[in-house]
């Protein structure tokens, strides 16, 4: 009758199991994670130049193409390392 009985889902035994699978994140993950928050600086970058470009001083627009160009060598750099 024991074996049809399901586990406490609040035991201790139950909650560190539980712990372990969320904080055992594969590389991949991680690595795709970033991947994404990078792909979304390059495209909130562009967008923002795109759309404000010509009302930017110049200061502004150099420090997003700075950006830009920054966000766009990360990308390569993280999927340099993910092809190998």
């Amino acid at each position: 009758m024991d074996a049809m009985k399901p586990a406490n889902p609040f035991s201790p035994a139950t909650l560190t199991i539980a712990m372990s699978d969320l904080t055992n994140l594969g590389r991949s993950v991680v690595v795709d994670l970033i991947m994404v928050c990078v792909i979304a600086m390059v495209l909130g970058t562009f967008l923002l130049i795109v759309t404000n470009g010509y009302h930017m001083t110049s200061s502004q627009l150099v420090w997003s193409m700075l950006i830009l160009f920054t966000s766009f060598t990360m990308t390569g750099v993280i999927y340099r390392r993910l092809a190998n």
